[in-house]
Formats: structure tokens, C-alpha cells, sequence
């Protein structure tokens, strides 16, 4: 079966949060104080899902345990934000973009020119 653009996205800021909370403990290894991670997403629908987690039928096929994400959120260790589609630097990698559009992500990213 295949599962909504909702899905999808979501099913991605899970697998970053997982992410998170490993750094998170590396870093508090390294006696490093940190705060909460920003997680930015370009998906509103997805952003709305995590945080308030309530069935409906594009998101039937989530299973109960990918849910930890709003406790994450709700401890203040990551804070979910959205981000604008034309400022997603992450669309540089995994999009067609012109070579304007790849300069600008540079930019976002402070990479000069070498």
C-alpha cells in the first residue's frame, strides 16, 4: 500500500529525531550544554501531525510507536519549525535546481566560493 506525502514526510522527522536524541546524548557525553535541537520541515501537514496526533485517515498506516516525537517536543529537546520551500537547503540535494537557486542554498549555508 502506499503511504500519503503525510506519511512520508512525518515517517522523515522521526527518523531525524532519532538522530536528534543520539547527538543529544553525545553531547552531554562531551559534558557539552546544548539546548533544543531546531528540526525545521517544509511540510505544514506534517508539522501539525507531530504535534497534535490525532487519527484520520491519511495517517492510518503510522504506527503508534513512531509517536515518541511529541515527547521529544513537549521535554523542549527539539523544537519542530517549518521552513519555507524556496529556503529548504536540503531540496539542493535531493531536487533538480538551477544554478541560481544552488548558489542561493551556498549562501543559506555560508559556503563561499573556493
Amino acid at each position: 500500500m502506499a503511504m500519503s506525502t503525510i506519511e512520508v514526510e512525518y515517517m522523515a522527522i522521526i527518523e531525524t529525531s532519532k538522530e536528534v536524541v543520539w547527538l543529544a546524548g553525545l553531547m552531554k557525553e562531551l559534558d557539552i550544554e546544548q539546548g533544543g535541537v531546531q528540526l525545521h520541515c517544509d511540510s505544514q501537514s506534517a508539522i501539525d501531525l507531530a504535534k497534535n496526533q490525532v487519527y484520520h485517515a491519511k495517517t492510518k498506516h503510522i504506527d503508534v510507536r513512531f509517536h515518541k516525537i511529541m515527547e521529544l517536543m513537549t521535554s523542549g529537546q527539539m523544537l519542530l519549525m517549518k521552513v519555507h520551500t524556496l529556503e529548504n537547503v536540503g531540496d539542493m540535494l535531493t531536487k533538480v535546481v538551477t544554478t541560481d537557486k544552488f548558489k542561493h542554498f551556498l549562501d543559506l549555508l555560508n559556503v563561499g566560493e573556493c
